[in-house]
């Protein structure tokens, strides 16, 4: 069972008799609901919309141009960490590798030599450096061709699952051409921006929620990461947050985002309806000396049922709430019981 959103203190006045079902009878002040503006404590309720992503994402490609022998994964899968997927052909690699570890084999062998003969003053230290440079050489480049041939294995960087195959056995490929994605979806981050006057509000490990089109469940999450710049184009704030519990979620899905600030501040909220446009924005219609005034107001935040009002109102004033269609400014309105 959800808790309540706001607290409101703002009561309302309702007339006796039926409300704006026609004119006031005899040309007498027109009979509407109104509502007295007072102070209340509030919980913010912030609703913005979001883009989910996996935990982990990637589009496998080689670091090699070679052709492709062997693929070791099924479409769709799920695979381990370091898991091979696709092996590259390195025929030519393994025999440059042969080569050179034959080459050191007889370096070793004069290596022993010299390292006998030298003590003895049998060579020259130029002789003896020359020989060990040469074996260190060709260490040197077996470890260089050991990470040429590690490189026509393309394994797992992380588990997951992996998406559709792009490639067949026996294609030529090369960095430019896309394997397979691999995505992590055991944890699923949600981005969403919020307006920049909240950014000092927000804080990691706040909870939040939402929903996604097409799955009724609301699922919860955590805040993450916050953006460390305002964004100067949009004057938001990106927001990433983890939902531990992305049953039925795909990456790439759209969000509706709703985050509570923490705490309680004070402020005047109005029913939505006594809401109207104006030239200026958004307005209420004042009852001031029993005639109606348009004022206008500068709204915040949003429920259901409520708005929260920045500027424009005091605590006190008193607000239509119905017949709104037929008033103006100046015009008599009397409430059933004086506010």
């Amino acid at each position: 069972m959800s808790s309540p959103k706001f607290l409101l203190l703002a009561l309302p006045v309702l007339v006796t008799g039926a409300l704006g079902q026609g004119g006031p009878k005899g040309g007498g002040p027109l009979k509407a609901e109104v509502h007295i503006v007072k102070s209340a404590p509030f919980a913010r309720t912030l609703s913005t919309v979001g883009t989910l992503r996996a935990n982990e994402s990637v589009t496998l490609v080689s670091e090699l141009s070679r052709r492709l022998v062997k693929i070791h994964v099924q479409e769709g899968s799920e695979v381990a960490a370091g898991e091979l997927l696709f092996k590259l052909d390195d025929s030519d690699l393994v025999a440059e590798l042969g080569e050179v570890e034959s080459r050191m084999k007889l370096a070793g062998i004069n290596k022993t030599r010299v390292d006998n003969l030298l003590p003895r003053k049998a060579i020259s230290q130029q002789e003896f450096d020359i020989s060990t440079s040469a074996l260190n050489l060709l260490e040197a480049q077996r470890n260089t061709q050991a990470v040429q041939i590690s490189k026509t294995e393309i394994r797992a960087p992380f588990a997951g699952r992996v998406g559709v195959r792009q490639v067949s056995e026996g294609a030529f490929v090369s960095p430019a051409t896309p394997l397979i994605t691999l995505q992590d979806v055991s944890r699923i981050k949600v981005d969403f921006p919020l307006p920049e006057r909240y950014a000092g509000e927000v804080k990691t490990g706040q909870k939040f929620t939402f929903t996604v089109a097409g799955n009724g469940q609301t699922f919860e999450g955590a805040v993450t990461v916050l953006e460390p710049a305002i964004d100067a184009a949009t004057r938001s704030l990106l927001v990433r947050g983890i939902c531990a519990t992305p049953q039925g979620l795909l990456p790439g899905g759209f969000a509706e985002v709703t985050l509570t600030l923490d705490g309680l501040t004070h402020g005047f909220m109005v029913p939505s309806q006594a809401i109207v446009p104006s030239p200026r924005g958004q307005a209420v219609y004042l009852i001031e000396a029993g005639k109606a005034k348009l004022q206008p107001v500068e709204i915040g935040t949003r429920t259901d049922d409520q708005v929260q009002i920045l500027r424009g109102l005091n605590e006190g004033d008193v607000v239509a709430t119905t017949s709104l269609a037929r008033l103006r400014p100046g015009l008599e309105v009397t409430a059933a019981t004086a506010p």
